[in-house]
C-alpha cells in the first residue's frame, strides 16, 4: 500500500454482527468485564450433565472462571478493547479461537505518513492484501505462528489481523494517531484438519464484513 487515503469522519466505536454461539466480553469497565464472565460461566455450565456432582460444577466454573480472566489479562495487555469468544459448542466442540478487537497509538512523529505507520504496524503480520472496513482502507495480514518454547502448554496458531486507521472528524486539525486492529487467533495442534481451519478462517472474515463505525 503505496498511499492511505483515510476519509474524514467522527467515529465514537463500531459494531460487529457475531455469528450464533459467540458472546463479547468488553474490557473497558471492569464491572463489565466480571459481569460478562459470570455470564458465560452461568451460561457453559448448563451444557454439563445434570448428575455432575456439585464439587466438579464448581471446579469446572472456577477453571473456566481462570481461563477467561488469563484471556482478559492478556487482552488489555493487548490496548484490548473487547474480546469474543465462542461460548457454546458445536458438535460437542468448542472451537479453540478468539476475535480480539484492539486501539493502539503509534506515537509517530506528526510528519509520518499513514502507510508508513501501517507499513510499521504490520511489519510482523505476515503476508497483506489491502481492504476496507466500512469505507475505510486498511490491510489483512495472514500468519502461522509458532508454539512458544518459553511456555510449557504453547501450540501453534493461525493468526488473521485486520488493519485500519480510526479516522477524526472534518473539523479536528489533528491528523490520525489512533488505529484499530482485530485479530483473530485459533489455535492449531499438531493434527488440525486443514478444512477445519480453513472454515473457522472464513468465518471471522465473514464476520469482518459486518463491521461499521458507529458515528457520533
Amino acid at each position: 500500500m503505496s498511499t492511505l487515503e483515510i476519509p474524514r469522519m467522527a467515529v465514537g466505536g463500531y459494531t460487529l454482527v457475531m455469528p450464533p454461539g459467540w458472546d463479547r466480553i468488553p474490557l473497558r469497565s471492569k464491572s463489565e468485564t466480571q459481569d460478562a464472565i459470570k455470564g458465560i460461566v452461568d451460561h457453559a455450565v448448563t451444557y454439563l450433565d445434570p448428575a455432575t456432582p456439585r464439587d466438579k460444577v464448581t471446579q469446572a466454573r472456577l477453571e473456566l472462571h481462570n481461563r477467561l480472566n488469563r484471556a482478559v489479562a492478556d487482552a488489555r495487555h493487548r490496548n484490548g478493547v473487547d474480546v469474543y469468544l465462542p461460548v457454546e459448542p458445536i458438535h460437542g466442540f468448542v472451537a479453540p479461537a478468539s476475535f480480539l478487537v484492539s486501539k493502539v497509538f503509534p506515537g509517530f512523529a506528526a510528519q509520518t505518513s499513514p502507510s508508513e505507520i501501517m507499513r510499521h504496524l504490520t511489519a510482523d503480520f505476515g503476508p497483506s492484501e489491502d481492504i476496507e472496513l466500512d469505507d475505510v482502507p486498511g490491510v489483512r495480514c495472514q500468519r502461522s505462528v509458532p508454539a512458544s518454547p518459553k511456555e510449557k502448554d504453547s501450540v501453534p496458531s493461525r493468526q488473521v489481523n485486520y488493519v485500519v486507521p480510526v479516522p477524526v472528524p472534518v473539523s479536528d486539525s489533528e491528523e490520525v494517531s489512533e488505529w484499530l486492529i482485530v485479530s483473530f487467533t485459533t489455535l492449531t495442534p499438531e493434527g488440525t484438519p486443514q478444512d477445519f481451519l480453513e472454515i473457522l478462517t472464513e468465518l471471522f472474515d465473514a464476520v469482518m464484513t459486518t463491521f461499521r463505525w458507529s458515528t457520533i
